[in-house]
């Protein structure tokens, strides 16, 4: 990898994810508000909801304290408002505990992840991806993905999970940064 970024800086998989949130809260935070909305969309509402705190990103307890309808004033669904509520009060109590959360393996932070209203597999994912930098993460069922495999591997529409995860095998272990790299491609081209 060294090498393939040192030849083109372009390639870092770092500078990829430039602009989006690193830590575990801001990466669940972008996660939730990007279900089913593109990113641009996504980052959008994040510094919205960043502006009404200040230019930051709130902590668990200032998001409990945000009003519904100041949530929904920036673009975000009454039920991702519940579900980052849900997400807030678990990390205040302690039911979720982000620097145990790093200790686990990937099927064991899926599943505490999932444990929060509203976070299934694909936004668990993104946090394993994103924020917790899992080397072999291949979010196979994300609609996004799968139209990169069809574009680059001309897989006929729809592509199914199981032709997704076929393409991702020959990527182990490095599934993560094949599918980021996926995720940013632009024109099509194909594979050899």
């Amino acid at each position: 990898m060294a090498a393939l970024v040192e030849a083109d800086p372009g390639l870092d998989p770092d500078g990829l994810m430039d602009g989006l949130p690193s830590d575990l809260w801001g990466a669940l935070v972008l996660q939730v508000i990007g279900q089913q909305l593109s990113l641009a969309a996504a980052v959008a509402i994040l510094a919205r909801l960043e502006a009404l705190h200040g230019g930051r990103l709130p902590t668990p307890a200032e998001l409990l304290a945000t009003d519904n309808e100041m949530l929904r004033g920036i673009g975000l669904s009454r039920a991702k408002s519940v579900y980052l509520y849900d997400l807030a009060a678990r990390l205040e109590d302690g039911r979720l505990d982000l620097e145990r959360l790093r200790t686990l393996d990937d099927d064991a932070a899926r599943e505490e992840l999932t444990q929060v209203k509203g976070v299934g597999r694909f936004t668990a994912d993104g946090v394993l991806m994103l924020a917790l930098r899992r080397p072999d993460v291949w979010p196979a069922a994300d609609l996004a993905l799968r139209r990169a495999v069809e574009r680059v591997w001309e897989v006929d529409p729809p592509a199914s999970v199981a032709e997704v995860d076929a393409v991702g095998e020959r990527f182990r272990p490095w599934r993560t940064l094949a599918a980021v790299y996926l995720y940013r491609t632009r024109t099509p081209q194909r594979a050899r």
